[in-house]
């Protein structure tokens, strides 16, 4: 009887601690959409990718779960372009929205959606300072005076890099949200040294570590360090525009610069007049460049290279931002170049202009 009893009692215990297991209530009303659907989302590979849904009636709707660390989710109105982020974490959330402005919903009740927000808000106070400067940029363009060009251009990386160090400091003062993480991933990820990146990673919370950015943020940082200055330069193989197999290694032995670029790309076609100058230079000294193109289509891509007078190697997978090549080394933005040496290792990345010139000369002596 006594063990009967144990285990009723046992039992009841488990089913109450199973009952007050922590779960979100997300909750919401849409202005302008009395009807119709709502998914949660998440973000995997550029996309968003469906993992819960609910009926709005009357315009509001409700989306109950569990998550195991706080993470940002994006809620979808039917069909509908946009979505709204949200900071989810096991608490009471609510969302008020219009269908006509989705980005400017006023969401509550979760802490790292307070914090995320006073960093995007903090983050506008840098942008109302640069936007005089982007419109004297463009009108010191359109002149072509040079001086007022260079000032402008001067005072908007002087803001930037006053930003840059804004969010440091941000991030490493909240090592314990879930929001720096997002923060890292979307702002430092690609404008800082990956020795950088991985110094603020090593002082997130370990539960920090367990969200979908710290885990892409670590991806990549180990993606980087295989593709570092000092790596051997991995080898692909691609067809040129005629279709032949066309391998990295071939050029072993020569100064190679590999253009990752595209037909599509207007600082990438801004940059090629420059490069045609640094080849047509250094080329005959023992410089060798291969083009790495993010094309959709041959058509644009071939069109893309006679027009411009590229007249040096060209690959291709026309796999666009799923190329191999890109994949390989990490590239996620154009335009970008990688400078190998004459052994087949890296020396420089990211260099473009009287920069890439200097490396390739520096090599060559």
């Amino acid at each position: 009887m006594k063990k009967l009893l144990f285990g009723v009692v046992a039992v009841s215990v488990l089913f109450a601690a199973c009952n007050t297991q922590k779960k979100y209530e997300l909750s919401g009303k849409i202005e302008g959409q009395t009807d119709g659907k709502i998914f949660l989302n998440i973000e995997k590979d550029r996309q968003l990718v469906k993992i819960d849904s609910a009926d709005i009636v009357n315009g509001e709707f409700k989306i109950e779960g569990s998550v195991a660390v706080p993470d940002m989710y994006y809620l979808q109105i039917g069909d509908k372009r946009g979505a709204i982020p949200v900071f989810l974490e096991n608490a009471p959330i609510k969302v008020e929205a219009n269908v006509e402005a989705l980005r400017d919903a006023k969401i509550t009740g979760s802490a790292s959606q307070d914090l995320y927000k006073g960093f995007v808000d903090s983050m506008m106070e840098y942008k109302a300072k640069q936007e005089p400067i982007v419109a004297a940029y463009r009108k010191a363009n359109a002149e072509k005076d040079e001086e007022a060009v260079k000032k402008a251009i001067a005072e908007y990386d002087a803001i930037d890099a006053e930003k840059m160090e804004s969010i440091k400091t941000f991030v490493k003062a909240n090592s314990n949200s879930a929001a720096i993480a997002i923060v890292t991933k979307n702002n430092l990820l690609n404008q800082l040294k990956v020795n950088e990146v991985e110094e603020l990673y090593n002082t997130f919370a370990e539960d920090v570590k367990a969200t979908r950015s710290a885990i892409a943020i670590k991806e990549r940082i180990e993606l980087l360090n295989k593709v570092a200055v000092g790596q051997p330069a991995p080898d692909f193989t691609l067809n040129t525009p005629e279709g032949t197999p066309f391998s990295l290694s071939s050029l072993k032995g020569k100064v190679v610069v590999m253009d990752f670029w595209a037909s599509w790309c207007g600082p990438c076609r801004r940059e090629n007049p420059h490069m045609v100058e640094i080849y047509n230079e250094l080329h005959d000294k023992g410089v060798e460049f291969l083009g790495v193109s993010l094309d959709k289509k041959k058509e644009d891509w071939v069109k893309a290279i006679e027009k411009d007078g590229l007249i040096w190697n060209h690959v291709s997978d026309l796999e666009y931002w799923n190329s191999a090549a890109a994949k390989l080394y990490g590239i996620n933005s154009i335009p970008a170049t990688v400078v190998i040496d004459q052994n087949g290792v890296i020396v420089a990345n990211k260099v473009f202009g009287d920069e890439l010139k200097a490396e390739l000369e520096k090599l060559l002596k």
